[in-house]
């Protein structure tokens, strides 16, 4: 692994953790909380440019609030990482 992907790597395990913490405090205020079933699920895309890691709230038989998520993206041109929240009912990213 090259100096470049190791940067990338730790900057892109950095950003997923913060994305995972702002998940579950949302989650929380929601009251969507471990104990009951919750968990945050993650799912891998390609897009023009680069890859994306998208986290979402899940319930095995309750509806997660539309919009809620978090995606962590890296770009392969700049090898840049960067990451944009939602909250529910958000239009603006965090």
């Amino acid at each position: 692994m090259s100096g470049t992907d190791a940067t990338v790597a730790a900057e892109f395990s950095a950003q997923r953790a913060d994305a995972e913490a702002f998940l579950w405090q949302e989650m929380e205020k929601l009251g969507l909380l471990r104990r009951d079933g919750w968990k945050i699920v993650e799912a891998t895309r390609e897009r023009a440019g680069g890859s994306e890691l998208v986290l979402r709230p899940l319930h095995l038989s309750k509806t997660a609030p539309e919009g809620l998520e978090c995606v962590v993206r890296v770009i392969e041109k700049t090898a840049a990482v960067d990451t944009h929240c939602f909250p529910p009912g958000a239009g603006k990213a965090r």
